[in-house]
């Protein structure tokens, strides 16, 4: 799929995966991918987040909390889920959120492989990004 196509991308990722996605009631998930040629990706990262007010009441500023899990899509492979040493998370994910030269910013729809349900949600491809969290976080692709 193109960058002007107007169809969605869709990610089918496997039950413990999509149920890790969607199995929190507190705070929004968000994919960080790094992507081939096919615009599909071989990793991804599933980071939550919650909105936080600051002051005025209409900012709102993205809190990432402390966890992260890694995925690496062509092995079907689910990385068990980091909460600790996750300090660094907020700032790194913070200055990529909104998007950047290098960063493309869309929704894309999960879909469980065995029931077939779908869901929206953000996603972050950077590859720049994912080789950072990669790094900070030791994780061993």
């Amino acid at each position: 799929m193109g960058v002007g196509s107007m169809e969605p991308l869709v990610y089918e990722l496997p039950d413990t995966f999509y149920n890790l996605m969607l199995g929190h009631e507190e705070g929004e998930p968000i994919l960080v991918a790094d992507r081939n040629s096919s615009n599909h990706p071989r990793r991804l990262f599933l980071v939550r987040y919650l909105r936080s007010e600051l002051g005025s009441g209409e900012t709102t500023r993205p809190i990432f909390r402390n966890e992260l899990t890694g995925y690496d899509y062509e092995m079907r492979l689910t990385y068990p889920t980091q909460r600790e040493h996750l300090d660094m998370l907020q700032s790194t994910m913070e200055s990529y959120m909104y998007g950047s030269s290098e960063t493309q910013l869309f929704s894309a729809v999960v879909q469980n492989m065995s029931t077939r349900a779908r869901t929206s949600v953000r996603v972050i491809a950077s590859e720049r990004l994912f080789s950072m969290l990669v790094d900070l976080y030791e994780f061993a692709w």
